[in-house]
Parts: C-alpha cells; sequence; structure tokens
C-alpha cells in the first residue's frame, strides 16, 4: 500500500511540476518571483517583528508570544524535516535554493504567520477594509505556494505538507491567544 501510494504521489508531483515548467511565461515568472519572496523567511521575520511591535503598542501583549511561537514553531520544523527526509528539489527551478525540498519552508511560513494575522483581524478588527485585507492574506498564502510550484523549487507534495505543518502551528497559536493566562 505504501509503495503503490509513493508511486501515484510522485507521479502527480511531476505532473504538476511538468505542466508548471511547460507553462511558463516571462512576465509571470517575474511576478511569481515576488509573491515568493512574500514567503521568505526575511518578510516573515521582518512581518513578525512589525506585528509584535504594533500589538505591544496597541496593548495586545498577549499575541506576541503566540505569534513568535507560531513562526518560530514551523521555521524550525521545516529545518528539521527537511533534515530528515532529505529530498532533492526539482532540477526544473528557475533558481536554485540551497536547502532540501520537502517540506516548502515558504508554504509552512506562509500558512503560519499570515494565518495568524488573518486570524487576529478576522477575530478582533472590526475595521471597514478588514474583509479586503484578510481576503489578501488568503490569496496571498494560496499564491506563495503556488508560486513554490510555477518557479519549479518545489512539487506539489511539499507544499501541501508545509501547508499542513504551517497549520499545526497555527492552530496552536490560536488556542494559546486564547488562554487566560497569557
Amino acid at each position: 500500500m505504501q509503495i503503490k501510494y509513493n508511486i501515484c504521489m510522485q507521479a502527480i508531483d511531476q505532473a504538476v511540476l511538468n505542466f508548471f515548467t511547460n507553462n511558463r511565461v516571462e512576465w509571470l515568472s517575474f511576478l511569481m518571483l515576488v509573491i515568493t519572496y512574500a514567503g521568505s523567511y526575511l518578510v516573515a521575520g521582518s512581518l513578525s517583528l512589525l506585528s509584535a511591535i504594533s500589538f505591544y503598542i496597541h496593548k495586545h501583549t498577549y499575541r506576541i508570544l503566540p505569534l513568535f511561537l507560531t513562526v518560530a514553531g514551523s521555521t524550525i520544523s521545516t529545518f528539521i524535516l527537511k533534515n530528515i527526509f532529505y529530498r532533492a528539489r526539482p532540477v526544473e527551478a528557475i533558481y536554485i535554493e540551497n536547502s532540501f525540498s520537502f517540506p516548502s519552508g515558504h508554504a509552512t511560513v506562509a500558512m503560519a504567520l499570515y494565518g495568524f494575522i488573518f486570524y487576529v483581524i478576522w477575530k478582533h478588527d472590526k475595521h471597514h477594509l478588514r474583509n479586503p485585507f484578510i481576503i489578501f492574506l488568503a490569496v496571498l498564502i494560496v499564491l506563495i505556494g503556488l508560486s513554490r510550484l510555477y518557479l519549479g523549487v518545489h512539487y506539489l507534495s511539499d507544499v501541501l505538507i508545509g501547508y499542513t505543518v504551517g497549520l499545526f502551528w497555527l492552530f496552536i497559536s490560536i488556542r494559546l491567544t486564547k488562554s487566560p493566562h497569557l
């Protein structure tokens, strides 16, 4: 059963990779490079710091620990999993990444960080721009995963497991924001 699943998943991974590789266009490649940057550790770290400062200024300090936990947990989990599975990246990549492929760190951190910001805004912000902003965040999470596929630096399974790991840390951070002890 396990072998059959692995063969099936590998076939799906390769089919998705081939689709994106065979349908690349220059303008979209540039756009996907910009989008993928939104899932980078540099942007995630900077946005985490800015969010923490905002939480502090607005006296929502109980959100700071869950924010850092979700980002740190997702980042560390990704590092550990990459060094357990040692999955090579696709050779069809537009640019070279220096780490292993599985799971996608961009997808993991995008789901965890942007998902946490989505949750905070959805749950607590009543501003008139709330709905457009949470829609933007949801679309951004999806586009970051798609950008990794389009650029050929990940397989579909890398991105899907990345989203799953990010969701795990997102759920933990949401539970922490509801804790009466913070």
